[in-house]
Parts: C-alpha cells; structure tokens; sequence
C-alpha cells in the first residue's frame, strides 16, 4: 500500500481537483484506491457526486462509534470514497479531542487488509496543523499543490521541504509570460523536488466540478486529464522503483 497525500500550498491551488482526477487515473490503469478527505468542508464529495445533505464520513462514525472505514463508499471495482463527514462545533471538536494522536492515521491506515488497497489518496487541508501532522506521519509521499503566482511563490521561500515530498504545479497557463517566469524560476530553486510534470490550467477541470466528476472521467482526451495520467504514470515509477 502506497499512501498520497495532497495538500494546497495555500487555499485555492486545485489540490482537490487533483486528488479526485487522480483517483480515477490510478483506478483506471488497475489500481485499488481509497481516497479520503481529511476536511472537514467535505468539499471533496462534490467531485465524486456525493450527496451534499449527506453526513456520513469516517469523522462522523468516529463520533457515533462505528468503524472509521465503514462510510467508504464504492465509486467502482477499484475506488473506495471515505468523506470527512459533516459535524457541528461541538461534535468537531469532541472528534479532535479523541483523534489528538499524531499517529493515529498510520495505525489507521495499517490496521486495513494488507491487499485492499494498493493506494491511499489523502487530500488534507491547507490550513489544519494537526491533521498535516497525522497525515505526515501516514503518507510515504507528499504532493504540494501551488500555482506559479506571487503568493505560491513568496510561501516558497519560507517552506521547508520534508523528506519524501513534492511539488506539483497545477493551472499552468503556457501562455502566461509571468507563469512561465515563475516556472523557470522555480526549476532552478526547487528543481530537485519539483515534479517532473505540470497540470496545465484547462477549462475541462472547472467543467468537472460543475457535473460533479473529476475531470478524467469527465473528459478523457482533454490537457488536464492527459497531464493527470501522466502524472499517475510518475507516481506508479517512483513506487515500482522504491525498495518493498
């Protein structure tokens, strides 16, 4: 089992768009995948179809004493959806309260059968300490979503790169004189983490969300999704070529 996470340098880089588009490349090409939303937004569902009044999730089986794996829903024979669940400010933060260990999602993650899943994609929100830390704990890889913008870049500068993490570049305009500066810019600097692919900016991407799809099973032959497929393909080289 290969465990993903994908976390927004900031909010608003896309780093949901990419988790529900890779989940399906990854599925599409043989994979058993389970992803799970870590926000407690719960903006995830909107790109699998889930209902919105819905309050199931692994947060909400947690509070009612179920298993935190039992609202996974099934999206095809190999994806699994596990939502956050919805939550009021009390039962949120009785939930935080009780999931205060850093590594209770590696024993989470470990406690599933060994061949349920050969990945786990875990989208974790960009402003949420506590749950980065569970998540670092849990993932052997970490995608970092930014755009090439003066924000992304100026986080940049201040960021500290852990072991086992990436960059990814999401929303690249090729016809961005200021993108393709901080693109340059960024290979130079950050080259030795930076993924060695793009997620171009694609309408097909915005389209998805609105038919509540990712964008792979939304529109196939488009750029974004093309970019999303290799971007599975990079993944599945880097786990074939770790050590077991």
């Amino acid at each position: 089992m290969n465990v993903v996470a994908v976390q927004g340098l900031r909010g608003g880089t896309g780093a949901s768009s990419v988790v529900a588009g890779l989940a399906e490349a990854l599925s599409q090409a043989g994979e058993a995948v389970l992803c799970i939303d870590m926000d407690p937004r719960n903006l995830l569902r909107l790109h699998f179809n889930h209902a919105w009044e819905d309050t199931r999730g692994w947060a909400r089986a947690r509070q009612e004493g179920d298993a935190w794996h039992e609202p996974a829903f099934v999206l095809g024979s190999q994806l699994h959806f596990l939502p956050h669940g919805l939550l009021d400010a009390t039962d949120h933060q009785q939930c935080d309260s009780r999931d205060d260990d850093p590594g209770i999602w590696q024993q989470r993650l470990a406690a599933l059968e060994a061949d349920a899943y050969r990945w786990v994609l875990i989208d974790v929100p960009a402003h949420a300490h506590d749950t980065q830390r569970q998540a670092r704990r849990a993932a052997d890889t970490w995608l970092v979503v930014a755009q090439a913008d003066p924000a992304c870049h100026a986080l940049l500068e201040a960021h500290t790169v852990s072991v086992g993490e990436y960059l990814l570049i999401n929303r690249l305009a090729a016809r961005s004189a200021l993108q393709g500066d901080l693109h340059a810019l960024w290979q130079r600097q950050h080259g030795d983490w930076l993924v060695p692919l793009s997620i171009h900016r694609d309408e097909a991407m915005f389209e998805a969300l609105a038919h509540k799809r990712g964008v792979v099973s939304h529109r196939p032959n488009s750029l974004a999704s093309q970019d999303i497929h290799r971007l599975a393909a990079w993944l599945l080289a880097q786990h074939e070529a770790s050590p077991s």
